[in-house]
């Protein structure tokens, strides 16, 4: 959604909640980058995403240094063919093996540019996931401490309009819902394996 009609449709919100009692009116502000930043599966997440990459990292070397190798031997082909002690035939032999090699060394960057291409939308999708499911998560929690508290209201305070402007640009004596939303997304972190104790040496 556009920064212009978010905030367009913040203010109609607020226009329409204005027309009611203050005593009716119950509204709640949360940082939302913050909560996200600090949910245990976002930090998960990054950890996963930067195993993925070190995976393609790695493989992505392995490639390089068969690439560099058939380069290498492209080179030997051409100092061979370019070689006067050699035999015209040799030399002529040694040219036909050179445009043999170099067209594999074109090949083979055409298999590394589309390796990258490839490795790169699967950790953009993978990351776009990760992130959906988490976005899924906190509004979850967010929509269930609204009924619970019987919010009219949870605005965002981390948005920013397109002139780099805070969404929201004065609260006074609004609850904030940010450490609450944190500890409530993080109450069902899996408890961490305990780590043995370690042996005494023998006296």
């Amino acid at each position: 959604m556009p920064k212009t009609l978010a905030t367009s449709l913040f203010a109609v919100v607020l226009f329409a909640f204005a027309n009611t009692s203050a005593a009716q009116l119950s509204i709640a502000t949360v940082d939302l980058q913050e909560v996200f930043k600090n949910y245990y599966k976002t930090k998960e997440a990054d950890s996963r995403l930067k195993e993925i990459l070190s995976g393609f990292k790695k493989e992505y070397q392995g490639m390089m240094t068969d690439y560099q190798k058939m380069v290498d031997e492209a080179g030997k082909l051409r100092d061979e063919a370019n070689d006067p002690t050699l035999s015209k035939e040799v030399r002529a032999e040694k040219e036909k093996l050179l445009q043999g090699k170099i067209q594999d060394v074109k090949n083979y960057e055409r298999q590394l540019r589309e390796f990258d291409m490839q490795r790169r939308k699967q950790l953009d999708d993978q990351s776009s996931r990760m992130r959906k499911a988490i976005v899924e998560d906190i509004g979850k929690v967010i929509e269930g401490i609204g009924k619970t508290k019987n919010y009219h209201l949870i605005v965002d305070t981390s948005g920013l309009t397109m002139n780099g402007m805070p969404t929201v640009l004065f609260k006074n004596n609004l609850p904030d819902l940010t450490n609450e939303l944190v500890a409530t997304m993080n109450a069902g972190r899996p408890a961490e394996p305990a780590t043995a104790p370690a042996a005494t040496r023998p006296q």
